[in-house]
């Protein structure tokens, strides 16, 4: 079951990435296609979801999955739900809405223990700073939420704030409801030992 979900969960991804470069064609530019912490959190998951089809992969890196896609999907739908953002129909669906659901469940499923949640935001701080210091000098941003040009820095910075505190939140929440749920998990299969005739 578990393994069947994370190899739907990689080929939805690379079903819309190829959609993606086939429907648009000619506008395709690579270089502003993986700037986009959308696709970069859809392509770190699926990765982490094949790989997890046929080894284990450490409960950080599958927690980090979850913490990107999770706030890939709620970003989307409380601040860009309703603006273009040039994403074809499908791989809209399947980018922001069912593979960031489909990891969660799948954590959910398949829960571990982790620790030092906080280590999985250096990424997005990363991702934030090569942003904004990549838009000025290519006169290019992902989102909206994000570009300074419209409504200025203060705007920006607002928007900012309020996604580092969805990603803190939730980074909190993977951790705790993976240690949570893996903790009930073991007891379980201790007490179900402790019954086995010997």
């Amino acid at each position: 079951m578990i393994k069947l979900l994370r190899m739907a969960v990689f080929l939805l991804v690379l079903s819309a990435e190829i959609y993606l470069i086939v429907v648009l064609g000619d506008r395709f530019q690579p270089v502003n296609h993986f700037s986009y912490f959308t696709v970069l959190s859809n392509v770190f998951a699926a990765c982490v979801a094949l790989l997890g089809v046929f080894s284990p992969v450490s409960a950080q890196v599958r927690g980090a999955a979850v913490l990107y896609m999770g706030t890939t999907g709620i970003v989307y739908w409380l601040l860009l739900r309703g603006i273009d953002v040039q994403t074809p129909s499908y791989a809209n669906w399947v980018l922001h809405t069912i593979v960031p659901i489909l990891v969660v469940v799948e954590w959910l499923l398949a829960p571990e223990k982790t620790k030092r949640a906080w280590i999985w935001l250096s990424f997005p701080l990363a991702y934030l700073t090569y942003t904004l210091v990549r838009g000025p000098i290519v006169g290019w941003y992902p989102y909206p939420f994000m570009d300074p040009r419209q409504n200025g820095y203060g705007e920006v910075l607002v928007s900012c704030v309020f996604v580092a505190v969805v990603f803190g939140l939730l980074a909190y929440a993977v951790s705790w409801t993976g240690n949570k749920l893996a903790g009930k998990r073991s007891l379980s299969m201790s007490h179900g030992d402790s019954r086995t005739p010997s």
